[in-house]
């Protein structure tokens, strides 16, 4: 997404709004993973909405965007283990009413990355996706927890389609991670079991190669291609090992996936793993895309090994943060501390579950009851007060920085989820109570308005030369034979184009390196037209 960047060397420039409890003062955590800068995107806008001027006068139209277009939307997953099912079902419902809504207003949306800006038929087939409408489109950022943070790679990183991740739960639901709830006996691991073991196990390695086989340049092009037909030839100039970095576009929608962070003699904490670049990370220190799932999904049980990644260890963290939408509030208000809520919507998804855990149930049995108030001698209504407690805690904090740090926030929780004691039967039961509960008017009623809302969003902002880079992955390579094998611009590669991540930091370059503002001024040439031959598609 256009407005997270790192630049090394570049001042913060922050504006302190309104007090905010979810802004403290003290420092951050040496491991917090929300420090980076946030800048003015090159080609896009200031922050009063108009686009910084340049030595020419001859800005090309397009260029000038309200930034409320762009306040962030994000969506927010539950973990869980499978009952992060029903968290795309409910995305599916909400899709589905977007696809009906795109088609029925003028001009129709045959695709989420439609726009009057470009010609179809200039827009490949593979980058424009004809009849999908993908949440990565629609979301600034999208996060989740355990599962629920699977999904979030899968919908953010991959730029799936709802439908397409519930084809995958359906292929590999035989392996997908259980939680360690008590109605799920096939995930009990007794305390009797003294040998530790490692994730993933053996029967949930294949549903980790759905991971494995994606990487982020899969679907990226070549930019030395064509000016009239973009390349559709896989871009070697990242063929590497970062090729399966967790890593995304900082001009695109971001993934965040949430889970716990071990440290010896340090109590567990929430930790993401985010998509864009940190101020203090090692730059050669890759983290894969298999990595990042395996970590987020380890189980917390004693009888799992945490997973070590680089100087850290990791395990699931629903225990901790089933429901991320606090957490990630906290993350976006520290990275987008404004004057005004930087957020217009947080949508959030997931299940009313809140029971105590299996070993506190069997502590229960087995602990006499004092009056110590250690997790470990808490019995299970204890423990369930505790949860109903902190679940009561977290709304609140949430209520409390409405205007502050969001517009509007909305929980769609599916309650009471039962399931049996056969797992070939789970996502039919998750389905079905799902469905019921989806059925309600007052939910369809909620499915409806922020459908609406988004749609309204997604169109407003594809009338904008912003939408190109968000949306199309649109990079622009200056066609002059003076600017090719040149070292300059974000190639930075011998035999590359130069390149640049904006129309309006093109539009720059060929003003000033070219004299484009003085050609035009003469007649001589279309400031649009030149800026459309350096424009290629599908870039990562």
């Amino acid at each position: 997404m256009t407005d997270v960047a790192s630049h090394a060397g570049e001042p913060h420039h922050r504006i302190h709004g309104p007090a905010s409890a979810l802004r403290p003062s003290a420092p951050k955590p040496k491991r917090a993973p929300a420090r980076v800068s946030i800048t003015i995107p090159k080609g896009s806008t200031t922050a009063d909405g108009s686009r910084p001027r340049t030595a020419s006068t001859s800005t090309p139209p397009g260029l000038h965007v309200s930034s409320a277009i762009w306040k962030r939307l994000i969506l927010t997953l539950d973990g869980g283990g499978i009952r992060g099912y029903s968290s795309l079902l409910i995305l599916r419902d909400l899709m589905h009413e977007i696809e009906r809504i795109e088609q029925s207003l003028e001009p129709r949306a045959s695709a989420s990355t439609h726009t009057d800006r470009i010609p179809r038929d200039q827009i490949p087939d593979d980058v424009f996706r004809e009849g999908q409408y993908l949440p990565s489109h629609y979301f600034d950022y999208i996060a989740g927890t355990s599962v629920g943070g699977l999904i979030a790679i899968m919908l953010g990183m991959f730029g799936m389609s709802v439908d397409d991740c519930i084809s995958e739960f359906h292929r590999q639901h035989k392996a997908i991670p259980l939680a360690d709830d008590a109605s799920v006996v096939s995930s009990i691991d007794f305390p009797l079991i003294y040998r530790r073991s490692t994730w993933p196990t053996k029967r949930t390695r294949s549903f980790f190669d759905t991971f494995a086989k994606f990487t982020v340049t899969a679907t990226a092009r070549t930019l030395t291609g064509s000016s009239t037909t973009p390349s559709v030839s896989p871009a070697s100039s990242q063929a590497s090992a970062a090729s399966s970095e967790f890593r995304k576009d900082t001009y695109q929608c971001q993934t965040l996936a949430w889970c716990t962070e071990v440290e010896t003699r340090r109590s567990r904490r929430p930790y993401a793993f985010c998509t864009y670049a940190e101020d203090d990370e090692d730059p050669d220190q890759l983290i894969s895309i298999p990595e990042v799932a395996k970590a987020i999904t380890t189980p917390s049980r004693y009888s799992f090994k945490p997973f070590k990644l680089g100087s850290g260890q990791f395990v699931d963290g629903s225990k901790q943060i089933r429901d991320p939408t606090l957490e990630v509030l906290k993350e976006i208000s520290s990275l987008l501390d404004e004057s005004e809520p930087a957020i217009d919507l947080l949508l959030s998804l997931g299940t009313d579950e809140h029971q105590a855990w299996f070993y506190e149930r069997l502590r229960s049995f087995t602990t006499p009851t004092t009056t110590t108030t250690s997790p470990e001698q808490q019995s299970a209504t204890e423990k369930e007060a505790d949860n109903n407690n902190n679940m009561k805690n977290k709304k609140e904090a949430i209520t409390a920085e409405q205007g502050r740090s969001y517009n509007h926030y909305h929980r769609f929780e599916v309650p009471s989820i039962k399931l049996g004691w056969r797992k070939k039967f789970f996502l039919s039961e998750i389905e079905e109570a799902t469905s019921t509960w989806l059925a309600q008017p007052e939910q369809k009623a909620r499915i409806a308005q922020y459908a609406t809302m988004l749609v309204e969003r997604r169109r407003a902002r594809a009338a904008t030369a912003r939408w190109e880079t968000f949306a199309l992955g649109v990079r622009y390579a200056c066609f002059h034979e003076a600017c090719n094998n040149s070292t300059g611009g974000a190639a930075g590669e011998e035999g590359m184009r130069k390149v640049f991540s904006g129309r309006g930091d093109f539009f720059d370059h060929l003003d000033r390196r070219h004299e484009l503002g003085r050609l035009a001024a003469r007649g001589l040439v279309d400031v649009e037209a030149e800026l459309d031959r350096g424009r290629r598609f599908g870039c990562t």
